[in-house]
């Protein structure tokens, strides 16, 4: 993959510098803020070879991209431009306020706020996990002063729980984070809590404060740096210029804390207990079945991106009482599932390339990491997502019914079994059990429910893929009435060439789809068939065509050209419009672009390849052009 150029369409495809608000990541997907969801092509953005999905969902416009999203996000960050980036009044559409668009908008607060602080409670669990291992096999003592350092680094994350939601809360509600993490200080101060504790009771210019413990507490803080950001507006307006810089954040501290300790404080500290009472009244009641049901739908929430709204009640949870019985655990029957019978799909295909998709992404499924088997397997073929909900469902039966505990907020998977150790050894048995049925179950059910392996019934008549190339090649093309049903003619006359032989990583290991190059013989490109106009970039040098058979395909004419921001191209059609074969869609000055020092091989590339069985390249020697075959797709 080139991460490089993969950031980049998206960035076009998004809307750019104008549309994105900011960008995030998690393990798989790009989170992208837009000011108006609805100039984003998610159509061409799902087109693009590296991106397994996309979708608009918790406020969030997401692109799935699998485990190599931190590189493309990295190249991402390097194209924001916060000067070029327009006021959101300027673009942003109309706000959503009905129930589903409040809904989005508060799963984008969740996951915005969350999703920063993952890596260091994932830590810090995993830590509290392997410590309690290392007692009881008796490698370190809880007497030990080694033990007391490392309980305290793997302590700390949870007990200053609201510096880290104060920080990333800041960025969430666009609030100076300095002082944000400030007001967290001030409910976790050694000499407030001191007073909180004690027989009398404490009142602020006569007003009462509730003693309430804020360590690893995780509403209160929200819903201070919250109330922080109106009047941090409120004290910049009024501030003086002069002695803005420290009159603005006085004002601030001096009127958010009394109000967070007062009233949002134990407000927060309300919510956040009857939220834990509500999960654990329910689990008391019918916990199994709650298991039973979240472990059966977690693959329709992940594919929305919803499963960020559950982090309140897994950290609320891991805080006090220490661990969690419902999230965590559908996770881990689901995860299992989907690995296992993406895993399934790779031993029962006869289909080569589904094969390839399917294996890595059964491991990375689990080791905890669905998206690849959701995205490349499962929703492709349906069946299988039925049997891995059959799979999850059993096994989170299970675990439901034993009250399966899990004790860090990390994604559970092989890699990340230690989050099951507990002094009572038989929550770890419980856990390999239970993975164990969703694997099993899950197996036996791809097996039994089966799917459409396109690899494995050939036409009558027709070669498979295990005939080969060469017979394929041999197959006469089909006319099309004027053209082939899958055959794509050369867009410019030139000398044909394999795209392994182009000067390029992207195209020359099939990143974005298969297909040839031509080395151009003059500046013309006419349309390789009937179809329409789906993508002209901005820079001119690349357009987007689909057939009226469906086939999806790019021409990009030379090689880093988007460098030449346009110059020497010159289009003849626009986005949208009717193409026959032959017709002229663009010119460009070949002999200029050449002096400019660019490599001019044109990259033909059919972006949908993974919908055909087979898509084969005409590289006979000599030159081509538009009455001349350069693609077939079988």
């Amino acid at each position: 993959m080139n991460y490089k150029e993969t950031a980049q369409l998206i960035f076009d495809k998004v809307g750019g510098n104008q549309n994105i608000s900011g960008v995030i990541h998690c393990s798989t997907r790009l989170r992208i803020n837009l000011h108006n969801p609805s100039l984003a092509k998610t159509e061409e953005i799902k087109a693009l070879t590296p991106v397994m999905g996309a979708v608009y969902s918790g406020g969030q416009y997401q692109v799935i991209i699998g485990n190599d999203v931190g590189y493309v996000y990295n190249e991402m960050v390097k194209l924001l431009d916060s000067d070029k980036t327009a006021p959101a009044q300027e673009i942003s559409a109309k706000p959503d306020r009905s129930l589903k668009g409040l809904f989005n908008s508060f799963a984008a607060i969740i996951s915005g706020i969350f999703q920063p602080i993952i890596p260091a409670i994932a830590a810090a669990g995993m830590l509290k996990a392997l410590l309690l291992l290392s007692t009881v096999t008796g490698i370190l003592s809880k007497e030990g002063q080694t033990y007391t350092i490392l309980s305290v680094m793997a302590d700390s994350a949870f007990y200053f729980l609201p510096l880290l939601l104060a920080f990333s809360s800041s960025q969430k509600f666009k609030t100076n984070p300095y002082v944000s993490v400030a007001l967290g200080g001030v409910l976790l101060h050694p000499n407030l809590i001191s007073l909180l504790g004690g027989e009398e009771p404490v009142r602020f210019i006569g007003l009462p404060v509730a003693s309430v413990t804020y360590a690893t507490s995780v509403i209160p803080i929200i819903l201070t740096i919250w109330f922080m950001s109106y009047i941090e507006k409120f004290a910049d307006k009024i501030s003086p210029g002069p002695v803005k810089i420290f009159l603005k954040p006085l004002i601030t501290i001096l009127i958010v804390a009394p109000v967070a300790l007062i009233a949002l404080g134990p407000l927060g500290n309300y919510v956040g207990t009857g939220l834990s009472s509500g999960v654990f009244w329910i689990q008391d009641r019918i916990g199994w079945l709650t298991v039973v049901i979240l472990s059966i739908l977690m693959p329709l929430i992940v594919m929305f991106g919803m499963h960020k709204v559950f982090y309140p009640i897994i950290f609320a949870a891991i805080a006090s009482p220490g661990y969690e019985t419902l999230v965590l655990i559908a996770m881990l029957a689901s995860n299992m599932a989907q690995g296992a019978g993406a895993l399934a799909v790779a031993v029962k295909t006869k289909d080569s390339k589904l094969k390839q998709i399917a294996l890595p992404a059964g491991i990375s499924g689990l080791f905890g990491i669905t998206e690849p088997a959701l995205y490349g397997v499962h929703l492709r073929l349906k069946k299988t997502l039925f049997a891995c909900m059959i799979g999850a469902g059993t096994a989170g039966l299970y675990a439901g019914l034993v009250n399966l505990k899990g004790y860090a907020a990390v994604g559970p998977g092989l890699a990340s079994l230690p989050m099951f150790i507990s002094e009572d050894s038989s929550n770890l048995i419980n856990a390999l059990i239970t993975m164990a049925i969703s694997i099993i179950v899950t197996f036996v059910a791809v097996f039994i429910l089966g799917f459409n392996d396109e690899g494995a019934v050939p036409a009558s008549g027709e070669p498979t893929l295990a005939d080969g190339k060469d017979k394929l090649a041999e197959q006469p093309i089909k006319p099309q009435n004027t053209k082939a049903k899958y055959v794509v003619f050369a867009p410019i006359e030139g000398t044909v060439l394999p795209l392994r032989e182009v000067n390029d990583e992207a195209f020359a290991q099939e990143a974005m789809g298969q297909g040839m190059a031509i080395q151009p013989a003059n500046g013309k490109v006419v349309a390789p068939f009937d179809g329409t106009v789906e993508t002209v970039f901005r820079t001119k040098h690349s357009i987007g065509l689909r057939s009226v058979d469906g086939i999806e395909l790019l021409i990009h004419v030379g090689l880093d050209t988007v460098k030449l921001k346009g110059q020497h191209f010159n289009l003849h059609v626009k986005e949208g419009d009717e193409i026959r074969h032959g017709q002229l869609l663009m010119e460009f000055d070949l002999d200029e672009i050449r002096k400019a020092g660019f490599d001019t091989t044109t990259p033909v590339i059919v972006t949908n390849s993974a919908d055909y069985l087979e898509v084969l390249g005409h590289d006979s020697p000599g030159l081509t052009g538009p009455d001349k075959p350069l693609i077939t797709a079988f």
